[in-house]
């Protein structure tokens, strides 16, 4: 009986390890790859996240683009589970709202550091969302702000 006890209660911290989102764990992984973390957060019923799940990330390039220079978690505001993030520990909804983007969806990057480097938050067309793709992989964040490194795209396509 005191076995079975036992296992039960190891299945049942195993499970709810299982259903916890480790951004910490995701972070090692992508830096292993050589690669930022992609972090998409999108809740059930949400127009706007379905939109762009089906027209924005699943676009040919895009997601050749995410695959090749990112590690992507799917953060699913539906789901169970807590998520753990550089002391942070809660629920998927209450992870949006300690980083301040309780906002859906919302493309969260974060770099080697664990910092977050980037956020975009709404749903976004496919030739913005690439922008925003090239920006952080080639790590402008580090020289420019977002809305520079646009301008200077601009500049650039008009010469």
């Amino acid at each position: 009986m005191q076995k079975l006890l036992l296992t039960t209660f190891l299945l049942s911290l195993f499970s709810i390890f299982l259903s916890a989102k480790d951004l910490n764990l995701d972070t090692i992984v992508a830096n292993a790859d050589g690669k930022p973390l992609f972090v998409f957060m999108h809740k059930p019923h949400c127009g706007h996240c379905s939109h762009m799940i089906k027209f924005t990330l699943q676009d040919e390039e895009i997601a050749k683009e995410i695959n090749r220079k990112f590690v992507y978690v799917n953060l699913f505001t539906g789901d169970e589970g807590d998520v753990l993030f550089k002391g942070f520990k809660g629920s998927r909804r209450e992870f949006a709202k300690h980083i301040g983007y309780d906002f859906y969806p919302t493309s969260l990057f974060i770099d080697e550091h664990s910092k977050i480097v980037n956020v975009t938050p709404g749903a976004r067309e496919q030739d913005y969302f690439i922008d925003v793709l090239h920006y952080v992989a080639t790590k402008q964040y580090l020289s420019m702000e977002f809305e520079t490194y646009l301008d200077n795209l601009d500049l650039e396509s008009d010469e």
